[in-house]
């Protein structure tokens, strides 16, 4: 059975991850203008393997509403503007002139911004309820500690106290990040 630290270290860990990965997500959206951290990782096949797209271009944003995706080798321009359509699933169609990619995103309808509300508010659901079940297994543990006599009955409360403490830390920081982008896309 693990020990009391490496279950600690493991919890926290775990937490910071789903946090990380919500967060990621959440930048993705698009509230409005050209969102770069939804493009910058984009997949693109090329070489013989999957790339991201900033490791295989320039991407610059000469207004709120366009973006230019200059590739480093020439030959990439039709892969990245493939791998752009595909992700961008319809949303923003790639132009492609003088070996670089021009997109234009349309302003965002108040039909688009509900339903990325509504999209945005249940992956925070999902991850806030991945933190409770990140709870549950080091409450599990924590449990077979004490039924294995390693860990006394105060520790053990004061464990679980702790617990909840950081769940709710981690939880407060989805909640954040959760109501930072809801204000962007209602403005």
């Amino acid at each position: 059975m693990a020990d009391l630290a490496q279950i600690w270290s493991d919890l926290d860990t775990d937490m910071q991850i789903a946090v990380e990965s919500f967060k990621e997500e959440a930048q993705k959206m698009r509230a409005g203008s050209v969102n770069i951290d939804a493009l910058k990782n984009i997949q693109v096949s090329a070489y013989g393997s999957a790339m991201q797209l900033y490791q295989m271009a320039s991407i610059s944003t000469p207004s709120a509403a366009t973006a230019v995706i200059t590739p480093w080798d020439k030959g990439n321009v039709q892969p990245i503007a493939d791998a752009i359509q595909a992700e961008m699933k319809g949303e923003v169609t790639p132009s492609v002139k003088d070996s670089s990619i021009y997109l234009n995103f349309p302003p965002l309808t108040q039909e688009k911004k509900e339903e990325y509300t509504k999209i945005l508010k249940d992956r925070s659901e999902n991850f806030r309820q991945g933190l409770r079940d990140i709870r549950q297994t080091a409450k599990s543990k924590f449990e077979e500690l004490k039924k294995e006599g390693e860990l006394p009955e105060d520790a053990l409360f004061k464990a679980l106290e702790d617990l909840d403490e950081t769940t709710k830390k981690f939880t407060e920081q989805i909640n954040d990040i959760y109501e930072k982008k809801r204000e962007l896309l209602i403005k």
